[in-house]
C-alpha cells in the first residue's frame, strides 16, 4: 500500500502464542479423527469432519492473529478483525481506554483497536503504545490524498480454503494407506 511502511507491527505476544497452539492442536486432532475415521468410517463422515477443519483454522486466525497496528510514516495502520483502517496521525485526538486501547478520530467517531488489551498484553506495553501514537501525532504534518480510509476485509484468499481441505485430504489419505 502506498503511504504504508510497516516497520513496526505491534500483536499481542501472548494471543499469537495461544493462537497457533490452538491451530497446531486443530490440525492433530483433524489427523486423529481422520486417521479413526480411515478404518472405521466412511468417505461421508470423513468429509463432514474434514470441513471444519478449514473454518476453524480460518477462525482462530482471524480473531487472534489477523488483528494488529503498524506504524507508518503518516498514517497508522490498523487491521481488526474484519476492517482495516490507515488513519492519519493529524486526525487522532483522543486516546482511550481502560483496558483496550480506542482512538476517537476527528470527523469520524471512535475507533476501537483490537490489537491491543490490557488483560492479555500488559498495561505498560499498551501505554507504550498509546505514548508513540500520541509523540507522531504531535510531529505529524497533514499531507494531501492521505486522508482517512476504512477497507473492509473478508479474510483469506480465496484460493486458500480449497488447497487447505486437498492437503487435509491428502493427510487423512496417507493415513489410511499407512494404517
Amino acid at each position: 500500500m502506498k503511504g504504508i511502511d510497516p516497520v513496526v507491527r505491534i500483536r499481542r505476544t501472548r494471543k499469537v502464542v495461544l493462537a497457533i497452539a490452538a491451530q497446531a492442536a486443530a490440525l492433530a486432532l483433524q489427523v486423529v479423527v481422520q486417521d479413526d475415521l480411515a478404518r472405521n468410517g466412511t468417505w461421508v463422515t470423513r468429509l463432514a469432519f474434514l470441513a471444519s477443519a478449514p473454518f476453524c483454522l480460518y477462525m482462530i486466525w482471524r480473531l487472534y492473529l489477523n488483528p494488529y497496528v503498524s506504524f507508518g510514516q503518516d498514517r497508522l495502520r490498523v487491521n481488526n478483525m474484519y476492517a482495516r483502517y490507515l488513519v492519519p496521525y493529524h486526525l487522532i485526538t483522543v486516546l482511550d481506554g481502560r483496558t483496550a486501547l480506542t482512538l476517537d478520530i476527528s470527523g469520524y467517531g471512535r475507533l476501537p483497536v483490537y490489537a491491543f488489551d490490557a488483560a492479555l498484553m500488559g498495561r505498560a506495553r499498551r501505554d507504550a503504545v498509546a505514548e508513540e501514537l500520541l509523540r507522531r501525532r504531535d510531529a505529524a504534518v497533514p499531507r494531501a490524498g492521505h486522508g482517512f480510509e476504512k477497507r473492509s476485509t473478508l479474510g483469506l484468499p480465496e484460493w486458500l480454503g480449497p488447497v487447505l481441505s486437498l492437503a487435509l485430504f491428502a493427510v487423512a489419505g496417507s493415513l489410511s494407506a499407512v494404517g
